[in-house]
């Protein structure tokens, strides 16, 4: 059994069911409403595949991925290359890094904050504080629980040109003081008739609204708001039934 991260190709089969020109659509508007600056500059933080990449560069933005994989970051290189531009990768870790030169927008998708603990968390926003020019916005895709930790599973499937994959995704509770979960990815792939398999198991620390606001506000964020599956006119109250794909928006001081 291989790893995940280290097979971007069938990574990016496996989420590709997003509509990214209509994520990047939502982000857009994010900035339209809420950057006190020009944007020129856009970070992704643990870009993997670097979805969003080819749609932020036809927008003109410069684009700037972190990632620790090298595989996927290989990936995104050579996506660059085929489409006739230039951009900024580094393998650095989200929770401890610095970039040569400051971004404008800094984006983070489908729940990629890996932190362990709350120094990494800490550790994070004062990275990601550094890494942003004043009035600069941070906008986060499902990082924020909104819910209690349970355990939980999920399962998909997705196809392209003749390659299926079936996606299961699960948590397990492991500590509820320390608000850790085991997070695990797993992908079953048909090609050709041959199977695979591909697993990643992580452990991560769940992000409560309180906190979140508590620890950015102390890195030098203004809190700006959270919606409810990506929807900038349907601010979440607390009050939701069900809370899907939250996104929320904070701003540099």
């Amino acid at each position: 059994m291989d790893s995940l991260y280290a097979n971007p190709f069938y990574y990016e089969i496996a989420f590709s069911y997003r509509d990214i020109p209509g994520e990047v659509e939502v982000m857009q508007e994010a900035i339209r409403r809420y950057s006190s600056i020009p944007v020129k500059r856009v970070l992704e933080l643990g870009c993997g595949n670097s979805p969003h990449m080819q749609e932020l560069l036809q927008l003109g933005y410069s684009y700037i991925g972190l990632d620790l994989s090298p595989e996927m970051l290989q990936y995104s290189r050579q996506k660059a290359q085929q489409l006739g531009h230039e951009v900024e990768l580094y393998r650095q870790n989200m929770n401890d890094f610095r970039l040569d030169a400051p971004a404008d927008f800094a984006i983070i998708m489908l729940g990629s904050l890996y932190v362990k603990n709350t120094s990494e968390l800490i550790s994070h926003f004062a990275s990601v504080n550094r890494a942003l020019n004043p009035g600069g916005l941070y906008f986060l895709d499902w990082c924020v629980d909104f819910s209690w930790l349970a355990d939980t599973t999920d399962s998909w499937v997705m196809e392209r040109d003749g390659i299926t994959v079936e996606v299961s995704h699960s948590t397990e509770l492991l500590n509820y003081i320390d608000q850790t979960f085991q997070e695990r990815i797993t992908l079953l792939i048909n090609e050709g008739g041959q199977t695979r398999r591909l697993e990643q198991t992580s452990i991560r620390r769940a992000v409560y609204p309180q906190e979140f606001l508590l620890i950015t506000g102390q890195q030098g964020f203004e809190f700006i708001g959270w919606w409810n599956n990506w929807n900038l006119n349907s601010p979440l109250a607390g009050t939701e039934e069900q809370v899907v794909r939250p996104i929320s928006v904070l701003r540099k001081r």
